[in-house]
């Protein structure tokens, strides 16, 4: 966690110097490091681009202004994205611009520091959608398992009895559960039950009128396929009717009594044998392509063609519309049932027409004859009377009507047998379906529990859900009662119900795990109790917000007065607002007030002197309402935004103040504890910087995001660097002949060699303070080194004062090696820096900076070990000796340097010389002032 809080902090230091940079307020040392450069177009160079990264940044935090948070990650992006649509893009942004101009006027006074921005969004919605979906589910859940399965159940019920009775070693038989889906309804119907009753009525013709009962649709069904089937196989088959016409002409030129009868009897009987061969040949293959034509047809167009023998014509009403599925069940048990009864009758007359065939040779049998059958080929070595030649000859005819009979009851059983087997695939895939419903009802159980929690909880959410909770779902179920017919639904849906399983039964493959008919349940089954929810209730279901509220205070509050239902309205609309307060921590110190808005519908708004349109000025319109077109009228949408933050006055980013009894916020404190850790050299580093660029985290090369923390590091930097001077921690060390190196030297410790920003090792007297800059572990470790001698020497048993204290001795032996000078004062420590940085590099006001940290320390370390009383007098002779020994050496840098430090000098002088007159030690300050005057005159 600390690794995303350091990246955090040092984003925005990052960003925030950008910002100044784009705003031409960055400092100008900073102008080096701090860079925005893109690659150019067509070349390997690089442009440079001083422009501001964005005018706002909004920064989101886990909490909002109150300390209130979302529940998980998903739900902070989705209230970003509501943001920015409310900022951005929804009609609530011209408030939004309109804020961000007001506070444009403010960034002067914060020198464009004060670009940081909290919003905070919130809705008020009723789920429309979610009702609609409940009770649309429920209304499915009370027709499908109270009526669609309840004779499979019933089935299902009988079934299991059976099962238990054979367990108890009855004996029983197995339930033929068309026999029994045709028995239930019937019985059912005859009890008068609508169900049952509307299911029997989709299956019977009826007269014109349609009160007389004409026929049994099934039985009107078989009847016309055996119609068709008769027309198909004697009409339209050429060659058979062509030989059948030749038989039936010879049969019928036979003359009676004449010589060449026999003759004429022989030809037409081979004539008719041929036509009954043809017949028999043909009836397999005539019955294939009629019972493919009428079954297996896999084109969409059988149940629209409404032929008569198409078993699809039956499943319509006499207004065309496909029937109730429960419905087209038990038709097709009931024509299965008539298939199998006429197939077994159609069989028995083949079987009798196939043995009379095969016996027709012996038509032409002498009865006289007992030891052999004669045949028609010994016809012609007969004497036959005219009366046997007329009984050939009928026989002949006789045979040809059975030879026609068969050509049709033949195909007929291959029909009826192809019949049989489509349907009950039919059947088959039907029950596939309805028992797929008991997987879909438990389903739908689940569905119905988890719309009646899903807004059960809505603690950490930024949305208010209206008339959505467990009782108000109940309540509207209750309100909008199911009312459709039983047998009655969608004309679209039942027929897509039935290719759907048509299309099912025909599969080769079945798939196993009742998926295939998922769509049509959810899509098509639901599908049909939405619509008709909707065309029932849908001004009810789709109400508005405000009425949603209004029937949430009747069934939660149990509310009817209007008084006290306006009043609940204008609670929650409140509430609501509430949620939308920005998620930001608040600012430190002035609080700035949120800009609210929000909006809604314009239809929601009668713009009349109704109680509902005063209501909507007083609770929205006074908070920034702006009514929008493109809103639904089922929400409510509300957006609070802060301006002119900065970053160092949210918490988490400030440093401690021990005034205000607050500690280092946690970003910072993380940002410093890794940046602490951060040495030159990488391979000596044991943490990876949060920066994009490896030098950021020090405070010369991007400034900080609070004024006084930048002071605050540069001021240790100073001290560190002054004391590492003064008490030889930082020593001018010489490493071999003719080479001198500035190192740390510490007791104990191995000498560590400083290393300057450009990688080079510290070989010069004012690169150690760049050494020190780089290097906020050397910093640090000074600090702490001196701080525990300094306590050490505190706690000593001797006496201490100041005029033999640790750190006097140390400045009254201070000199420098590099440029072989002693008698050394403190202000030489900041003169000897102009001296040794080039001309083009120093910055005076680093050295002031410096000439005044060294007299604060000392100021302060004397405070350990003076009487208050004596301290600022004790303190202002120390200065004035230093003063003198200043200006005693200034002749040696005038005599060393031609470049004139007056200036530089001066500066130095007037510090000392203005802390002594603050503290009001006039006799020292007057001669401090006259040496200062002399000096300067001197120096011309």
């Amino acid at each position: 966690m600390n690794n995303g809080y350091s990246n955090a902090y040092a984003t925005l230091r990052e960003l925030d110097a950008f910002l100044m940079k784009g705003d031409e307020t960055l400092p100008e040392k900073y102008e080096k490091t701090v860079k925005l450069e893109f690659p150019r177009v067509g070349s390997n160079d690089v442009e440079e681009y001083n422009v501001r990264p964005y005018d706002f940044c909004f920064l989101f935090d886990a909490q909002n202004t109150e300390g209130k948070k979302l529940n998980s990650f998903n739900q902070y992006l989705d209230h970003a994205a509501n943001c920015i649509y409310s900022q951005s893009i929804g009609p609530m942004n011209k408030r939004s611009n309109s804020s961000e101009d007001n506070t444009i006027r403010e960034l002067c006074a914060e020198r464009g520091r004060n670009r940081y921005a909290g919003a905070g969004s919130a809705m008020l919605i009723y789920p429309y959608e979610d009702v609609r979906e409940y009770i649309a589910l429920n209304w499915t859940k009370e027709c499908v398992s109270s009526q669609w399965l309840v004779f499979d159940r019933m089935y299902k019920e009988k079934c299991l009895a059976n099962a238990e009775m054979r367990a108890q070693g009855l004996n029983r038989r197995d339930i033929n559960a068309s026999v029994d889906y045709i028995e239930s309804i019937n019985q059912m119907a005859k009890q008068k039950d609508p169900f049952a009753l509307s299911i029997e009525k989709a299956c019977t013709i009826y007269d014109e009128g349609g009160y007389k009962k004409v026929n049994d649709k099934w039985t009107e069904y078989v009847g016309q396929l055996k119609k068709f089937v008769k027309d198909s196989t004697m009409n339209g088959q050429m060659d058979l009717d062509a030989q059948k016409n030749l038989a039936m002409g010879m049969i019928n030129e036979v003359e009676i009594g004449s010589k060449q009868a026999a003759e004429e009897l022989q030809d037409a009987y081979r004539e008719m044998e041929k036509y009954k061969d043809m017949v028999v040949k043909r009836s397999e293959d005539t019955a294939r392509t009629i019972a493919y034509s009428i079954f297996k047809a896999k084109n969409d167009s059988i149940t629209k063609e409404k032929l008569p023998h198409q078993m699809e014509t039956y499943l319509r009403d006499e207004e065309g519309n496909f029937i109730h599925p429960n419905a087209v069940r038990y038709f097709l048990y009931q024509a299965l049932e008539l298939m199998k009864a006429e197939k077994v009758l159609v069989e028995k007359e083949n079987d009798k027409k196939e043995k009379s065939f095969d016996g027709m040779y012996a038509i032409f049998d002498n009865t006289k004859t007992d030891d052999e059958i004669e045949t028609v080929d010994q016809l012609t070595e007969r004497k036959i009377d005219k009366k046997t030649q007329q009984e050939f000859k009928d026989k002949l005819r006789f045979y040809i009507g059975e030879t026609d009979k068969y050509r049709t009851s033949s195909v007929l059983a291959e029909v009826l047998a192809e019949g049989i087997d489509y349907i009950s695939s039919l059947c088959e895939a039907f029950q596939n379906f309805y028992t797929s419903f008991e997987n879909r009802i438990e389903a739908l159980d689940r569905r119905i529990a988890a719309l009646s929690k899903k807004y059960g909880n809505t603690a950490g959410r930024t949305s208010r859900y209206v008339c959505a909770t467990p009782n108000c779902f109940q309540r509207l179920l209750k309100e909008m009662p199911y009312t459709g017919s039983s047998i009655t639904i969608d004309k679209e849906l039942a027929e897509e119900i039935y290719n759907k399983v048509r299309n099912y039964s025909m599969l080769k493959d079945k798939p196993e795990n009742g998926g295939y008919f998922e769509q049509i349940f959810d899509n098509g089954i639901i599908g049909y109790f939405k619509k008709s929810l909707m065309e029932i209730y849908g001004s009810t279901v789709n109400m508005d917000v405000l009425t949603a509220l209004e029937k949430e205070a009747k069934y939660e509050k149990n509310e009817y007065d209007a008084t006290r239902i306006e009043q609940y309205v204008k609670k929650v609309i409140a509430e609501t607002r509430n949620l939308s307060n920005p998620f930001i921590e608040r600012p430190l110190g002035e609080q700035k007030a949120p800009i609210a808005a929000c909006t809604y519908s314009k239809e929601l708004d009668p713009k009349d002197d109704s109680p509902r349109s005063m209501l909507i000025a007083k609770e929205l319109g006074n908070y920034g309402g702006t009514p929008d077109e493109d809103i639904p009228l089922n929400m409510i949408m509300f957006y609070q935004s802060i301006y002119g933050l900065r970053a160092n006055k949210l918490s988490k980013f400030s440093p401690g103040c021990a005034a205000e009894g607050r500690s280092d916020g946690e970003y910072y404190k993380a940002y410093y504890e890794v940046v602490s850790q951060i040495k030159p050299k990488s391979d000596k580093t044991p943490v990876i910087t949060p920066h994009i660029d490896r030098n950021w985290h020090i405070v010369s090369a991007l400034p900080d995001l609070d004024e006084e923390n930048q002071r605050r590091q540069e001021r240790e930097i100073y001290r560190a660097f002054a004391l590492g001077i003064i008490c030889d921690l930082v020593c001018y060390s010489k490493i071999s002949e003719g080479k001198y190196l500035y190192r740390l030297e510490l007791n104990d410790l191995e000498p560590e060699e400083f290393v300057v920003s450009n990688g080079t090792p510290c070989d010069h007297y004012y690169e150690v303070l760049d050494a020190l800059t780089i290097n906020p572990v050397a910093v640090q470790t000074i600090l702490s080194y001196m701080k525990e001698k300094f306590a050490d020497e505190r706690n000593s048993s001797g006496k201490l004062d100041f005029e033999h204290s640790y750190l006097r001795r140390q400045i009254n032996e201070l000199a420098s090696i590099e440029y072989g000078k002693a008698g050394l004062s403190i202000f030489d420590v900041a003169l000897l820096l102009k001296v040794s940085t080039p001309s083009a590099e120093f910055d005076k006001t680093v050295g002031k900076g410096i000439m005044r940290e060294i007299l604060t320390l000392i100021y302060e370390y004397a405070q350990t070990m003076v009487l208050e009383a004596d301290l600022d007098g004790i303190y202002g002779k120390f200065v004035l000796e230093q003063f003198e020994m200043f200006d005693k050496n200034i002749d040696w840098y005038m005599d060393n340097w031609k470049d004139n430090f007056s200036d530089y000098i001066n500066d130095l002088m007037r510090i000392a010389v203005s802390d002594i007159e603050r503290k009001k030690l006039t006799d020292i300050y007057e001669k401090m002032r006259k040496i200062m005057k002399e000096s300067s005159k001197k120096r011309g």
